[in-house]
């Protein structure tokens, strides 16, 4: 009977895939207005010569919050709406809702709209973007990232551009030695340890989109080296065997960093109204540590 009780069915593991892909939505639309000037720019080839974000809100409801909308004036004098999705997983209406966030946006601005979905998890997606129908014709524009290089990214001064380079074109370089790239330049870019730590933190949930949570560990032991002489817990492992301090070191971050996601997936499940049980089957939390978030 217990046995029972613990198996994982498939609509826990939809459940929890819907947990992960809320947790990457959440950090990149935490970066968004870092984010945003250089896509605009780099990937969908606009200059801008003025731009005002308006509210996002068109609806007292979930399904009409775009995620990014600004009016902006181009090179070309043109000014209009521009609006933004970011997707890291397909969506077999992406048509429809584009389509009714299109009219809701005209008639609240009585302005031309330009619409691009960022696609985030793979060089092409499924989702439906042209409508064409009698009388009614409509298309949006779908962008995925993995179609440029990681280069436009990682040359960016802004640390969170940088981590936008693992969703991009790794260009037949190794994927450690692009992870390392991303970590190193958060490190020299990003002001403090605190804003260091979140910028790690935050690849760490990204990169879980592609899989790559090998390769991030032996990035992670690279930067890991340099935290030596800072970190009480490595000095203690230096005197026993330098190599034995770092690899006990990279285990202590990895299980923070483990915990921390743990956190950050069962808050979403909550607020999704998901059963305690359920959330402590996925993220290995105790009731407590479920309530107290």
């Amino acid at each position: 009977m217990g046995q029972q009780q613990n198996q994982i069915t498939a609509e826990d593991t939809a459940d929890y895939l819907k947990g992960q892909s809320k947790l990457i939505d959440k950090i990149v639309k935490e970066n968004m207005d870092k984010v945003l000037p250089m896509v605009v720019e780099k990937i969908l080839g606009i200059q801008i010569v003025s731009r005002e974000d308006l509210p996002e809100s068109l609806q007292h409801t979930k399904e009409t919050v775009p995620d990014q909308l600004s009016k902006i004036t181009d090179a070309t004098g043109k000014t209009y709406i521009i609006h933004i999705e970011w997707q890291s997983e397909d969506d077999a209406t992406m048509d429809n809702r584009m389509l009714g966030y299109r009219a809701m946006l005209r008639r609240k601005y009585q302005l031309p709209v330009q619409q691009y979905v960022i696609f985030l998890a793979r060089p092409k997606s499924t989702m439906p973007y042209v409508i064409d129908e009698e009388h009614l014709k409509f298309r949006y524009h779908l962008v995925a990232l993995q179609q440029y290089s990681h280069k436009i990214f990682l040359n960016s001064p802004e640390p969170e551009q940088k981590l936008m380079a693992i969703f991009a074109n790794f260009d037949e370089e190794a994927p450690v030695d692009v992870i390392k790239k991303i970590l190193y330049g958060v490190d020299e870019q990003g002001n403090g340890e605190l804003n260091k730590s979140r910028y790690r933190e935050q690849l760490r949930g990204l990169i879980q989109l592609r899989k790559l949570g090998k390769e991030f560990k032996i990035a992670m032991g690279t930067i890991t080296k340099f935290k030596v002489e800072k970190d009480p817990f490595y000095q203690d492992g230096v005197k026993k065997g330098i190599e034995q301090g770092i690899e006990k070191g990279i285990e202590k971050g990895e299980a923070i960093g483990r915990h921390e996601e743990a956190l950050e997936i069962a808050r979403e499940m909550k607020k999704d109204g998901l059963p305690f049980e359920q959330i402590m089957k996925f993220t290995k939390l105790t009731i407590p540590e479920i309530e107290a978030l």
